[in-house]
């Protein structure tokens, strides 16, 4: 059998495109939007990103490539669970595009600087940091001589 009959790509406007082989895919949810998204831009005043949500979180039957169209020097993250994750991708310069491989098209954040992703999702934790706060291992100097 020709796999490569079965490739098929979506292309998202300008912003993005997938390609993936279609055998045996069922119908999937494939809207996407560019949105800003207030709320995950809120966690880094001081970057600005771009956004690129596949509003139905499809997953595929078997994993694909996905292309995400942004500038070289920029930041991949995924929106997961609420807390962002940075993205196993590489910048492919042919394309311009932050290169993945993935069965499930996520919620995608473009930013212009590294994110401290520590920092970013431990902020809405409630829970008692003080016990996961390190020091980076420094021992504090003996000031008592």
């Amino acid at each position: 059998a020709d796999d490569a009959s079965d490739e098929f790509t979506v292309e998202f406007g300008d912003d993005a495109y997938f390609v993936f082989n279609a055998r045996g895919q069922g119908k999937l949810n494939l809207a996407y939007n560019v949105d800003f998204n207030k709320e995950v831009a809120d966690l880094d005043k001081s970057a600005n990103m771009d956004f690129l949500t596949f509003e139905g979180n499809p997953t595929f039957n078997k994993n694909g490539t996905l292309y995400i169209y942004a500038a070289e020097d920029t930041f991949l993250y995924e929106v997961k669970d609420g807390k962002l994750v940075a993205v196993d991708a590489e910048y492919d310069e042919d394309y311009e595009a932050w290169k993945l491989t993935t069965r499930t098209l996520g919620r995608y954040v473009i930013s212009d600087k590294e994110l401290d992703l520590d920092e970013i999702n431990t902020v809405e934790d409630d829970t008692d940091s003080s016990s996961s706060t390190t020091d980076g291992g420094k021992k504090n100097p003996d000031t008592g001589r």
